[in-house]
């Protein structure tokens, strides 16, 4: 990067047609403009096609792991998701374990394994589309059931609905 800050930095169009398969790079590049365009950040990661929090996502994931040593074709194939989930748990003494887990488990799993939450064998996974009315009902019920409102979504949500759905088939009898 260059030393004059007060610039903007230009986003090469190559640069931005490749974001998807060359993760690793835009978490680099990212991580540079973070680290020497703090201001320019969110306008670079908006040049580049992707939303602020996925921005953040991959300038940690950079950060984690540039000094780990790990092959960038390991890092590539697990994928940015699932770095993003380890980027603030890993250093070099757990780095093998982790990417290990990482290879082997999904995403929720991933995210599950390093809350210290084991998964039950037989668990099943609901996708739901819901228009924003129909969210709204899904999310006054499982908030009235014991789902906890966080910044990124709901948690506990899962034992919540479950709750909601027993006592309404209990009142069907």
């Amino acid at each position: 990067m260059s030393e004059d800050k007060k610039t903007t930095p230009h986003v090469p169009q190559a640069f931005i047609d490749l974001i998807g398969d060359h993760f690793l790079e835009a978490a680099r590049y990212l991580r540079e403009i973070q680290d020497e365009y703090p201001d320019e950040f969110i306008a670079v990661a908006k040049s580049l096609g992707i939303k602020r929090r996925k921005a953040y996502h991959l300038a940690s994931v950079d950060r984690s792991f540039d000094n780990l040593g790990v092959a960038q074709d390991r890092l590539r194939k697990i994928g940015w998701t699932k770095l993003s989930l380890l980027a603030p748990h890993v250093d070099a003494d757990n780095v093998l374990e982790l990417l290990n887990m990482a290879e082997v488990l999904t995403a929720y799993e991933l995210k599950m394994y390093l809350r210290g939450e084991m998964l039950a064998p037989d668990t099943r996974a609901v996708v739901v589309y819901l228009d924003k009315a129909q969210y709204a009902v899904f999310e006054s019920a499982v908030l009235k059931a014991g789902a906890i409102k966080h910044p990124h979504g709901l948690t506990n949500k899962e034992a919540a609905l479950t709750h909601a759905l027993t006592s309404y088939l209990s009142t069907e009898g």
